[in-house]
Parts: structure tokens; C-alpha cells; sequence
């Protein structure tokens, strides 16, 4: 049995889909097909419960899925030792991000990473943030970014940058008129909540507790850009990081204010499985993201100040 038929079947179950496995494989949905009846004649065995929908894995599946994970696996670290000792940056980052920094920050990053490693293959996804976790930790992805990083001890955590959260307002609201707002002006005030499972709602109902604040939330979300669109609408006002509302202030369809009185930011990390070997891309892409912290606009600003 080739290397490549155990792939396949990983691809098809990690997918979902006959058809997208055989897309990335450059291969027809019929070979695809052929390969995974081939492995099922070979052990005597359904290894998948084609459904009209979606695919499931029967017990015998599961066990042949594990095992090729692993296969694959020691193929991957085998691979990396060896280009370590030839120092080559090549082969494929399986990234994975959460959507703000996906959308508002890592782009220039990865356009800096391919035009200088052109060699490199990088797939990025956006994932809710527990997906990450759990998708670096089943060997799904390679690397992951994240905000305010869960410690774990099977993950390692590569410090990246610190992100400033600031109040967002529709540019009429009173608090508007102000420079900065204190905390404590939240009190009652109509706002739009992070869902509780989101690491970045940790922060701000931690800042909220210490200073004994309840602001009237009226709606939980756990997609900034929507929360961005009701804050415009004047239904409330909401915290978000700094960099994912650059365009809606240079359009002037929303406001921001710091607060006088706390500071609230996010550390931003990529993480990666503990004990698995990093490629010489995968190191070189969290050297961006780490040592080309001045590349990044907030922290550019920064500098330019100090």
C-alpha cells in the first residue's frame, strides 16, 4: 500500500469529502474512491459509513485513521530532519488562525513569509479559537494563533505581540465627546458582549469585576465583524482590539476611545504541539511573527513615539 493511499484516506476523512480530497491530491473523485475500496478490500472491512451527507468512521476506521496519522507523522519528522541538516526552508505550514488577526493582521505577514520563502507551501484557516486548540493538538494543523493562550502542557506558546482593546462608539455617542472614557462610565451602559467561551471576553469581564462594573449586555457574539455592524447601527457600545477597527474609523463609521483608568490588551501567540519537531519553515515563520514585532502597525506606532 503507497504512502500516498494512506494520505488520501486521512484527507477524506479529515475533510469530509471525496471531492475535496481529490481536489488536493490532483486526483479524480473516482480514483479517490478506488483508493479507499482498495484499503477496505485489502483488511476485509468497512472503514467508512458513506452517508448522503456527510461521511462517519466505523471502529475499524478509526483504529486505521490513528495508525496513518502516526505513519504520516514520523514521515513528516523524518522529512525535517532532514532538511535540517541541509538547512532547507521548504515543505508545507498547516497554519491556523482566529479571525481578527487572520483578517486584520496576518496577511502582511504571510505576503512578507512567501516572498521571501517562495519554496514554502502555506495553508491558512480561520477556527473559533477552542477549534485551534484542539485541531494543534490532534496534529490537524501545524501552527496556530491564538489571543490570550490557554498554558498547556502539551502545547508549547511562541510570544508574539500585545494587542491594546479599546471602546468602540458610533461616532454620535455621547462619550464621544470625551478623549478617553473611565471604565466605570460602562455602568448600565448598552453593550455588545463577547460569547463567554471567547478568551478575549476573559480579559475584559476580568477588568470589569476588578473595578466592579456591570454593563447592560444586550447581546453576546462571537464574530467581531458583526459586533462592529450592531455598534454602527447605535444599538451599543462594545470593546474590541485596536487593529480590527482601522478602516471603520478611516471611513468615520465608528469611533474609539481608550480608558483613562485601566489598560486592557490581549497577548497574541502561536502555538504548537509539544514534543513535535519544527520544520525550518515553521521556525522561520514564528521568527516573523516574533523578531518582526516592528512590522506590525500598532507596535510601529509605538516605537515611533518612545
Amino acid at each position: 500500500m503507497q504512502i500516498r493511499t494512506l494520505k488520501t484516506f486521512c484527507d477524506v476523512v479529515e475533510l469530509q469529502s471525496f471531492s475535496e480530497a481529490a481536489k488536493i491530491n490532483h486526483l479524480t473523485q473516482s480514483a479517490v474512491s478506488q483508493q479507499i475500496s482498495h484499503i477496505e478490500s485489502e483488511y476485509g472491512v468497512r472503514m467508512i459509513e458513506r452517508a448522503q451527507r456527510n461521511l462517519t468512521l466505523t471502529p475499524a476506521g478509526d483504529i486505521f485513521f490513528r495508525a496513518c496519522k502516526e505513519i504520516l507523522q514520523k514521515l513528516e519528522d523524518t522529512k525535517i530532519a532532514i532538511n535540517e541538516i541541509s538547512n532547507v526552508v521548504a515543505g508545507t505550514i498547516k497554519l491556523e488562525s482566529i479571525y481578527t488577526i487572520g483578517l486584520h493582521d496576518l496577511p502582511k505577514f504571510v505576503q512578507r513569509f512567501m516572498s521571501t520563502f517562495p519554496e514554502v507551501q502555506l495553508h491558512l484557516n480561520y477556527r473559533h479559537a477552542a477549534e485551534i486548540y484542539q485541531d494543534i493538538l490532534s496534529n490537524m494543523a501545524h501552527l496556530g494563533v491564538v489571543a490570550h493562550p490557554q498554558k498547556n502542557r502539551q502545547l508549547d506558546i511562541h510570544p508574539c505581540w500585545k494587542e491594546k482593546l479599546v471602546l468602540i462608539t458610533p461616532p454620535d455617542h455621547k462619550f464621544t465627546k470625551q478623549k478617553s472614557v473611565k471604565i466605570e462610565n460602562l455602568n448600565d451602559e448598552p453593550f455588545i458582549a463577547f460569547e463567554r467561551n471567547i478568551p478575549t471576553r476573559k480579559i475584559i469581564d476580568k477588568a470589569f469585576r476588578n473595578k466592579q462594573i456591570q454593563p447592560k449586555i444586550v447581546m453576546t457574539l462571537d464574530n467581531i465583524e458583526m459586533m462592529k455592524r450592531v455598534v454602527e447601527n447605535g444599538t451599543a457600545v462594545s470593546i474590541v482590539p485596536e487593529n480590527s477597527i482601522r478602516d471603520e474609523l478611516q471611513e468615520g463609521t465608528l469611533a474609539s476611545l481608550s480608558f483613562s483608568d485601566v489598560s486592557m490588551d490581549r497577548d497574541i501567540a502561536i502555538i504548537s504541539k509539544r514534543g513535535r519537531i519544527l520544520s525550518n519553515a515553521e521556525k522561520k515563520f514564528i521568527s516573523l511573527l516574533h523578531e518582526g514585532i516592528e512590522f506590525h502597525p500598532g507596535k510601529a506606532q509605538k516605537k515611533k513615539k518612545s
